[in-house]
């Protein structure tokens, strides 16, 4: 049966980690009849080849990466096929390679779940990309008109505005408090930057328990595996 291995980005910060394995624990008892484990790009064990090599030793021969990541920037583009190859080259494990899981606007339903109506600012992890950048205009444009309210984009990291600044503008063109949609997937540092850059105002939890983030992974397998049927 075809294995599913959720691969994050990884995280100095332990509550990274263990929301992606908490995750993990999610779809296998809900979503999937099958063996669900996780892996990462930097910072924490296992990489993809040697959880892809687990799944091998288990009898494994075909799996289904699921990039958990919010944007279609550098990791995306160039990391996660650069790690995919070199897993199938070491395990000899089929691989497919699902589509992302943002920017997806499903999500934003989750945000609104806890955010006050009115103005908005939805702020990112981060990235220079200009097409991963140009999507999240495109994300905040749909968000802004299902709000019926200003929403602008910002960064915890690496683009302006950052989130901030951000706030500042919002609640100055339009008079009313902002609320702060993280659209983030797990806990760590750019997450608790752009808690504390909000101060006082709302701002949502990371996205990665939410009923949306797991149907979104869901019909992102799906589709993996029609495509490699």
């Amino acid at each position: 049966m075809t294995a599913v291995v959720l691969l994050a980005h990884g995280s100095p910060d332990p509550r990274s980690s263990d929301a992606t394995r908490a995750l993990a624990a999610i779809l296998q008892g809900r979503s999937f009849d099958t063996t669900v484990v996780v892996a990462f790009l930097q910072h924490n064990a296992p990489t993809l080849s040697d959880a892809v090599a687990g799944l091998a030793r288990a009898g494994h021969s075909e799996a289904i990466v699921v990039p958990a990541f919010l944007s279609l920037a550098f990791h995306v583009r160039e990391d996660v096929p650069a790690a995919v190859r070199a897993a199938e080259d070491a395990t000899g494990v089929r691989l497919s390679t699902a589509d992302p899981l943002g920017p997806d606007g499903s999500l934003l339903e989750a945000l609104d779940r806890t955010l006050p109506p009115g103005p908005a600012v939805l702020a990112t992890a981060g990235t220079t990309d200009p097409d991963a950048l140009r999507a999240l205009d495109r994300m905040a444009s749909t968000w802004a008109d299902q709000r019926g309210a200003p929403v602008i984009v910002a960064h915890a990291s690496q683009s302006e505005p950052d989130v901030a600044h951000a706030l500042r503008l919002l609640e100055e063109s339009t008079g009313q408090e902002a609320a702060v949609g993280a659209f983030v997937l797990f806990p760590g540092v750019l997450p608790d930057r752009i808690a504390a850059a909000a101060g006082a105002r709302v701002v949502s939890s990371p996205l990665y328990a939410e009923v949306e983030t797991i149907t979104l992974i869901e019909s992102r397998v799906a589709a993996a595996l029609r495509r490699a049927a």
